[in-house]
């Protein structure tokens, strides 16, 4: 659905006794691939791309799908997930996007596929996305993300310790943004008002929780981050898990991405535990 133009933001995209869960790219050399659905409760085409962004998930273990919902469509029923902040990322890559995108109202709609910061697809088009999703996956990565997510003993907080390390000379020294979202997935809705009145409606990787900041690599030493989140008692564990992904603030391409859930690690027996469901 076009929004009704509204004015553009243009923002730069933003900037106990403990359990450990580790993830670490499985393999440096392959690559996860962000994707990203901006939607909203209070749109009747946007149920469609979500089962769409579902069934992604769930056909590759290779893609972090997150599902940003604006703020725009808030009229009259109010998105329990919206955030403006994620207008204003939406926004951002209508800004600073190089691809072709409709020309009255740019990539400010819903539903909309973003893969991997670099391509825009609409987000009822799953033969779209999946070919942008297959050019994106064959790129190396850019840079090593290493993932630690310390959880306390009741599970309703932690604090996720992020390093970042260069793998490629093309990342170079542009500030990047670091960015920590918590999902959770399934969560059903009833909407009494607005373009789906009457309806139950279940979110796939819906944002809960964004953390985000600036980094710079300097020659090839790592850079850190560290998040703190707190979680609703309300929310379902077992359905939650964490995305991270590293992102050039000037062109918004993702370097990297890793998946883990919101769950204490299993007993090492070797390596850290893979990212991925």
């Amino acid at each position: 659905m076009n929004l009704r133009r509204r004015t553009l933001l243009a923002l730069v995209l933003a900037a106990g006794v403990c359990r450990p869960c580790v993830a670490a790219d499985p393999d440096p050399s392959k690559r996860m691939v962000l994707v990203e659905l901006y939607t909203s409760q209070g749109c009747d085409m946007c149920p469609t791309a979500e089962e769409i962004l579902g069934k992604l998930a769930a056909q590759d273990s290779r893609i972090v799908p997150v599902a940003f919902h604006v703020d725009y469509f808030n009229t009259p029923w109010r998105d329990v997930f919206s955030d403006p902040l994620y207008s204003r990322r939406q926004a951002t890559y209508n800004e600073v996007y190089a691809g072709p995108k409709p020309e009255s109202y740019g990539l400010y709609y819903t539903p909309m596929l973003m893969i991997d910061g670099e391509r825009s697809v609409n987000g009822r088009d799953p033969a779209a996305a999946v070919a942008a999703i297959r050019a994106a996956r064959s790129k190396p990565p850019g840079v090593r993300l290493d993932v630690d997510l310390d959880l306390a003993a009741d599970e309703l907080s932690g604090k996720v310790k992020i390093r970042v390390t260069r793998r490629s000379a093309r990342v170079g020294k542009a500030p990047l943004l670091v960015c920590a979202v918590l999902r959770e997935d399934g969560v059903a809705t009833d909407v009494p008002s607005g373009e789906n009145a009457g309806k139950t409606l279940v979110a796939r990787f819906p944002a809960r929780r964004t953390e985000y900041d600036d980094v710079e690599l300097k020659d090839d030493l790592p850079a850190a981050k560290e998040f703190a989140f707190t979680i609703d008692p309300s929310w379902k564990r077992d359905k939650l898990r964490l995305a991270v992904f590293v992102q050039d603030k000037r062109t918004a391409a993702v370097h990297q991405a890793v998946d883990l859930p919101w769950k204490p690690a299993a007993p090492a027996t070797g390596s850290p535990a893979a990212s991925g469901r």
